[in-house]
């Protein structure tokens, strides 16, 4: 996991509430009204219905494309990189049914962490109900700041809660954490499932190959450290990469001195 920076005042433009002073020239564009006038039909049956017509809503090319810059395509639990991801919500809509389509509630998810989440959603404080105003509605896209201060979720939320410091890593890929909130989330989504220890762990086990073939290749003991240098510069240009999976890992690997020890250990 690592904190994701979702800009709430950049809403798309499909989950904006059909208030005309919100839009240029007061003119709702129809694909607006349309999510807007499902959420109220939602919110007025006071419960949410899976239904296909539903779910298109918050699926829409705007939502799904702004979701995918934020995220990098990976999911906001296990940072994995996926081709088919799920844009899911961080407060289950089958119980918080006017969060919907709310841009402060939708994440990104692969398969395996959005099925291991499912509805769980445990509080240390007490559930907040939905007022149906037009303040609330009008602030319906970022709402959840507040609810957070009155329910204490245990569940993380990677836009909310920054990971670092909280989280550690074992060389071996295994996820860690003295922090009740994220013990209680990677559990809930299995975040340390075996396929994704193994692909945290490769990561070290490459750069202890990219560090054998330099000292193999490499006779000259100051052509060894500049090829070292080099792969260690890579690793940790890498570990900025927005674009690449398993970002903490590969910043805890750094921090905790693995490419110095592992370098130590082979030459």
């Amino acid at each position: 996991m690592i904190k994701l920076e979702k800009d709430l005042s950049a809403v798309p433009k499909s989950l904006i509430p059909a208030f005309e002073d919100l839009f240029p020239k007061h003119k709702v564009p129809t694909i607006s009204r349309t999510t807007h006038e499902k959420r109220m039909a939602v919110i007025n049956e006071g419960k949410y219905n899976n239904t296909t017509s539903l779910n298109s809503r918050y699926k829409l090319n705007d939502v799904r494309d702004a979701l995918i810059e934020i995220y990098k395509g990976k999911c906001a639990f296990c940072e994995q990189e996926v081709e088919q991801y799920h844009i899911d919500h961080y407060r289950p809509k089958a119980t918080y049914y006017w969060l919907a389509f709310s841009w402060d509630n939708l994440i990104l998810l692969c398969p395996k962490c959005n099925e291991n989440k499912g509805d769980f959603f445990e509080l240390e404080g007490s559930m907040v109900t939905f007022d149906n105003t037009e303040p609330n509605l009008r602030n319906i896209n970022t709402s959840s700041e507040g609810y957070d201060v009155i329910e204490l979720p245990k569940m993380v939320n990677p836009e909310v809660t920054d990971p670092l410091g909280k989280i550690t890593f074992q060389d071996n890929g295994l996820i860690e954490s003295a922090d009740l909130r994220f013990v209680h989330t990677i559990e809930k989504c299995k975040i340390n499932r075996k396929e994704l220890n193994d692909k945290r762990r490769t990561l070290l086990n490459i750069f202890r190959e990219h560090i054998t073939v330099a000292l193999v290749e490499n006779l000259n003991i100051e052509d060894q450290k500049i090829a070292i240098r080099t792969i260690i510069r890579s690793f940790r240009i890498d570990s900025d990469n927005s674009k690449l999976d398993f970002l903490a890992f590969r910043k805890y690997a750094i921090s905790a001195g693995w490419l110095n020890s592992i370098t130590k250990e082979l030459a």
